[in-house]
């Protein structure tokens, strides 16, 4: 009896476990790694998709093949533009293992509401792909631009933004974001600038990446830009930054020093009186000293709080300058101090949350900052200084 029961199991189990009726072959698969999407005149899309050719993959390096292609479609949606270009290839094109999606600066510009639900709907969109805006050009141009270090050039981009730690946004970050309260979506911005090779060949120009901005978005449009260094104050602002540098002027000691932050926290404190806003922001972070272009020696632990009072007024300075600027030029709060304030102290939000645009702008911004400089390398003073030269 009970070797007719365990026998009945491993029947059911068998037919249960039988196999997946939509797997799909490696070789019946078109593997698409980048998606650039742009707005033509007539307000229709333009998209273009990054192929990897697979017979490179697997060394077959003989034919001089490129290790990807690239193709085109237009429609009045994403699904048209798919649809399309599934039309020209001879395999079925595969989104989940899409790394990279480029967005032009027009369509930015006009808005990305309606691009976004296809991304967002589609159970095979990779969540993780990172997003970014081509700034002052299009999508299409930058799925284009060859890069020779990686397999497939918008690889570089994802890799650029892991290793620099900027404003790395995926399109599950922007969905969220988009959707929440009191706060903006910004993301990261690339521009297409020469770059000189040199070789066997005469020099030529030709175009790379240089990811050096951050695009702010209000009501999901592009609405301007953040400089590299803004977009570090920004992000120690928000608490997403990882890593930073910064060029300090030592005006009193003929020089500058660069420093590294290493390790950022911040603390946002809402306040609301009298129906006015206003927030204190508190950064804090430790870094070390990774050059020093001035006299001193840094044996002296006295020059580590000179560095470090340079660092809290300057940062103290800067961001509120930036803070401000946000406020007055964009109106958009991508630092989320409507988000803080809806965490904090809930009933005021239900209040102004319908009015936080007016309130944003009008709040009052304080920033104070707490910095450790932890190390200043592997020497005091400069090697190449003479001993008379040397500030103890």
């Amino acid at each position: 009896m009970r070797r007719g029961i365990i026998s009945a199991l491993l029947i059911v189990l068998a037919m249960v476990c039988a196999g997946c009726k939509d797997r799909m072959e490696i070789n019946d698969i078109a593997m698409v790694m980048a998606t650039s999407i742009d707005l033509k005149d007539d307000g229709s899309y333009v998209g273009m998709i990054q192929v990897a050719v697979p017979a490179r993959q697997i060394g077959n390096v003989s034919q001089g093949r490129n290790n990807y292609f690239i193709e085109a479609g237009t429609g009045k949606n994403a699904q048209e533009i798919m649809e399309q270009l599934q039309g020209k290839l001879s395999r079925r094109l595969f989104i989940s293992h899409r790394r990279v999606l480029l967005i032009g600066e027009k369509l930015a510009r006009k808005g990305i509401k309606e691009i976004l639900d296809h991304f967002s709907r589609n159970p095979k969109t990779r969540l993780r792909t990172f997003v970014l805006i081509v700034k002052e050009q299009e999508g299409r141009d930058a799925i284009k631009v060859d890069y020779p270090l990686e397999f497939f050039p918008t690889e570089a981009v994802r890799e650029m933004e892991i290793l620099l730690g900027r404003t790395a946004v995926t399109i599950r970050d922007l969905l969220n974001t988009a959707s929440g309260e009191g706060i903006e979506p910004v993301m990261g911005a690339i521009e297409l600038v020469p770059g000189q090779q040199i070789g066997s060949e005469k020099s030529k120009n030709k175009l790379t990446f240089k990811l050096n901005h951050s695009a702010i978005f209000k009501n999901l449009k592009l609405v301007g830009y953040l400089n590299n260094f803004d977009s570090q104050l920004m992000l120690w602002v928000t608490g997403k930054l990882k890593r930073g540098v910064m060029t300090l002027q030592l005006p009193e000691h003929k020089g500058n020093v660069g420093v590294i932050l290493h390790s950022t926290s911040r603390e946002i404190v809402p306040k609301v009186k009298g129906g006015k806003v206003s927030f204190t922001v508190h950064l804090k972070g430790t870094g070390t000293l990774e050059e020093n272009n001035t006299q001193l020696d840094f044996s002296n632990p006295n020059y580590y709080h000179l560095v470090e009072d340079t660092l809290k007024r300057v940062v103290r300075k800067d961001t509120q300058k930036m803070i401000a600027n946000v406020q007055k030029k964009y109106a958009a709060d991508i630092f989320g101090f409507g988000d803080q304030l809806h965490k904090k102290n809930n009933k005021e939000w239900q209040k102004l949350k319908l009015k936080w645009d007016k309130k944003f702008v009008k709040a009052v911004v304080t920033v104070d900052v707490d910095f450790v400089l932890t190390r200043a390398g592997m020497s005091g003073p400069p090697v190449h200084l003479r001993e008379l030269e040397i500030v103890k």
